[in-house]
């Protein structure tokens, strides 16, 4: 069971019959929406981190050749 204030319930409800649902699926609606914009937020963020981050490894291997005894 969830609790919401009586203003917040006028609220969902006049919003839900605007779209032609009923409570549950507006609340269902706003739900689903939320986290996909949250999953999308996410996925840009560690891209953004990951935009200048060099591939795994690196140059290392070149650098150990570099500096191998011959």
């Amino acid at each position: 069971m969830v609790s919401l204030p009586d203003e917040l319930l006028a609220d969902l409800d006049a919003e839900a019959a605007r779209r032609g649902l009923t409570r549950s699926g507006l609340l269902r609606d706003l739900a689903q929406a939320s986290l996909r914009r949250r999953a999308e937020l996410r996925a840009r963020r560690a891209a953004a981190i990951m935009r200048d981050a060099a591939p795994h490894g690196g140059d290392v291997a070149e650098v150990l050749k570099r500096h191998r005894p011959r």
